[in-house]
């Protein structure tokens, strides 16, 4: 025989299985679905059986919570490495979630954090719908997985997330619904039976599993990566100026890196002799978080201004590029561009020269796309470059900033690189030369962390990573030097074909850091060993490159003398701490954001929360105008309306409503109440019975009134909880929802349909 608890406790189990498909958009490996789905059965299933033997609500959510516990670190086991426990694994998925970009690639550690994250979802969900017997709030912790993914990925989750998440919801409420219909079969005066009011360990349970599923919400939803929330504002007359938002690159960059399987992204040709890096995006601002995107101002079209601070253009550089299966917003195009033929809607930052998409479909621009550009060749020479002074571009506000909480061990290492150098184009090549040495390695698996913190566990105690942190920390280290610099995002070369082509694959995105010098402009340096050549012009070691045009001819700093090196030491620029620097390493403009998109989702929640006991006084107050409305006169309506509203009040307030005629009903509920409550629905059980059965019987009294009475005497001495729950979170009202939502009714109002 199918029990109550046997019912709600399927329907949490398919919640669960629901509400773990709500973190398919997370990941790119659905491997934890295969513990996760078995955990939710697992937890589940012991809820229904431990009901079914009577035991303690307490002791079954302690069996539970050991279950889970024994599980995960069952599955902990094969996913951890030698030597690694289970919190070095949740450890290890913290760190590659907030170094990734989603959908994530597959990591021991995430799989782990998924896993629990589903089980904790199905456990809590468990209490809610059974272990306090509040059904309505089990939507709190699938809506946790929801709201995490709504706070803090890129892109908006999939339409079927919000499906899953309300199928599952609703799959209790029908259940609880169906339970409550077998209660009360026909009215809420016959055959009603009511647990009363809540226990002290059921509200303590309830309200630390809703604050708990909130926090981690927050929580969570900070911990994942979220782009940083500047506008891009466009120029077009047609659509005004409304801000175009862009994703990362650098989170981009790190999962293309990682994956396992490469794949071909684009080919080019070029009349330039040689491969071009193809650049996407440009990133001026630093500050504890790492490198990131501004705001710049958008101009609509496909002729570019000259390249900043350039005062001599060489010669122009034709290539075509064809794009294959890979979407972007940005336009990969050699620097410095001129002009490009690319279809659809494109705009530029004047600054930068990056390009991005403006069209409605933006984020998958690139697909499939071929273009042709004309670029200019800015190769600067060696020797000039190498008496160039440090320039002041006219982003110097961001391009030239140096954070005032840089790590001081950061500004004495770029001393120690730089105060020999007499120029800034020699200083820049001493701190590439330092990277490229043989101290540091090239490693797709950095320590984790994109802020100041790893910039200095990279530069001076691991000495290991890859193109984003070889490139930011020479950027970073430009800017206390004194010359002003920004990372760039792109491609490398490729590899030449055999028909004369350049292949370029998934695994080719690279990241460079630019530099800034008078009348040079912009500068690319590599200071990334082991995956590309250093430039002829930014060498301060032949042995660093194949090719020696007009290398740099940089003293070494450990060949000047000390007292020298004094004398010939600048100082970095010195420079205030930018406006939005804040401690956590986010701007006010991003902690508004974030603050704001939670208050948000909160205020969303409460106003649900909020709905049933809205719904519950709109019915008071129908119910009521009809026996206002009545008044002495022969209307059966006018006291029914009264007395269904005192029985769902009753209800409200825990107290059971007998079965019976009026009279009796009113007899037994009275004593229950204080003396003028008790009274009042005597009179009002009266009312009902003549209005019933006498032959046109009219109403005495003012039947709102005795309304009013009643319920102030129900509200007399309850406690404020029971107070709170009777107002917001009416009972009445769900078990009109239960009923409504019953088979029963559903085939009821079928044939009603059918009928008309």
């Amino acid at each position: 025989m199918i029990r109550a608890s046997d019912r709600v406790g399927g329907a949490v189990i398919g919640s669960g299985l629901l509400a773990a498909l709500i973190l398919l958009p997370f990941t790119q490996d659905l491997s934890y679905l295969v513990s996760a789905g078995p955990l939710v059965v697992l937890i589940g299933g012991l809820g229904m059986a431990l009901r079914r033997m009577r035991i303690g609500e307490a002791w079954i959510v302690l069996a539970q919570a050991v279950v889970l516990g024994v599980f995960l670190q069952a599955i902990s086991w094969p996913l951890s490495e030698p030597g690694e426990n289970t919190i070095d694994l949740y450890v290890r998925g913290v760190d590659h979630i907030r170094t990734h970009a989603a959908p994530l690639i597959a990591d021991p550690g995430l799989t782990l954090i998924l896993v629990t994250a589903v089980g904790l979802c199905a456990l809590f969900t468990d209490v809610l719908a059974e272990g306090v017997d509040r059904p309505a709030w089990a939507l709190l912790p699938p809506m946790t997985l929801y709201l995490i993914g709504a706070i803090g990925l890129l892109e908006p989750l999939p339409w079927w997330c919000l499906v899953a998440l309300a199928a599952g919801y609703l799959w209790i409420l029908v259940a609880d619904g169906i339970n409550s219909a077998e209660r009360w079969p026909r009215h809420l005066a016959r055959n009603v039976r009511l647990t009363g009011r809540l226990t002290p360990l059921a509200m303590t349970m309830g309200a630390l599993v809703g604050v708990i599923s909130l926090v981690l919400t927050l929580i969570v939803g900070l911990l994942l990566p979220l782009p940083p929330i500047h506008q891009w504002n466009s120029a077009r007359s047609d659509r005004g100026s409304g801000p175009v938002e862009l994703a990362d690159p650098m989170l981009d960059m790190r999962r293309n890196l990682s994956l396992p399987a490469n794949q071909d992204v684009l080919t080019y040709t070029t009349d330039s002799g040689e491969g071009e890096y193809l650049r996407m995006a440009s990133l001026p601002r630093l500050d504890a978080a790492g490198w990131q995107n501004a705001a710049f101002p958008l101009t609509e079209g496909t002729r570019l201004p000259q390249a900043p601070g350039l005062s001599t253009a060489g010669p122009e550089v034709n290539t075509h590029i064809e794009i294959g299966d890979f979407s972007t917003e940005y336009l990969p195009l050699p620097w410095a561009p001129v002009t490009f033929t690319a279809s659809g809607q494109w705009a530029y930052g004047a600054d930068s020269l990056v390009v991005i998409s403006v069209a409605e479909n933006r984020t998958s621009a690139t697909r499939n796309l071929s273009y042709d550009v004309t670029s200019m060749d800015t190769t600067p020479d060696g020797q000039v470059l190498s008496t160039a002074a440090a320039g002041r571009p006219t982003d110097a506000s961001l391009t030239g900033e140096v954070p005032a909480d840089m790590p001081q061990e950061i500004i004495d290492l770029t001393l120690e690189l730089t105060q020999s150098q007499p120029t800034a184009a020699l200083k820049a090549a001493a701190i590439q030369s330092y990277l490229r040495g043989g101290d540091f390695t090239y490693s797709l698996d950095p320590g984790s962390g994109t802020g100041f913190d790893a910039m200095k566990q990279f530069l001076l105690v691991d000495k290991k990573g890859y193109c984003e942190q070889f490139a930011g920390s020479m950027a970073a280290m430009a800017r206390i030097a004194g010359i002003p610099s920004r990372v760039a995002v792109g491609w490398l070369p490729g590899d030449r074909q055999a028909d004369g082509s350049y292949q370029v694959t998934l695994h080719d995105m690279h990241a460079w850091p630019e530099l800034y010098f008078e009348d040079v402009g912009w500068v690319r340096f590599e200071p990334t060993p082991g995956v590309a050549t250093a430039p002829a012009w930014s060498m301060t070691d032949p042995d660093e490159s194949a090719s020696s045009e007009s290398p740099l001819p940089v003293t070494e700093p450990s060949e000047v003398a000390p007292s020298e090196a004094a004398t010939a030491t600048p100082e970095p620029t010195e420079t205030a701490a930018p406006q939005d620097q804040t401690r956590g390493g986010l701007s006010p403009l991003e902690i508004l954001g974030r603050v704001g998109i939670a208050l948000g989702l909160l205020a969303a929640l409460a106003a649900v929360a909020a709905l049933p006991g809205l719904l519950r006084r709109r019915r008071r107050t129908v119910r009521l105008a009809v026996a206002e409305g009545a008044d002495l006169v022969d209307d059966q309506k006018a006291v029914d309306a009264a007395w269904a509203e005192v029985a769902d009040s009753f209800v409200d307030y825990g107290y059971p409503w007998p079965a019976g005629s009026p009279r009796t009903v009113g007899r037994r509920v009275s004593g229950t109440l204080p003396a003028a409550a008790g009274r009042a629905v005597t009179t009002l059980a009266h009312e009902v019975e003549r209005s019933r059965y006498a032959d046109r019987a009219r109403h005495h009294g003012d039947l709102a009134a005795l309304v009013g009475t009643i319920r102030a005497g129900l509200d007399a001495d309850k406690s404020w909880d029971v107070r709170l729950l009777a107002q917001w979170w009416p009972r009445s009202w769900w078990l009109s929802v239960g009923r409504a939502l019953s088979w029963s009714a559903m085939v009821t109002r079928f044939r009603r349909l059918v009928r008309r």
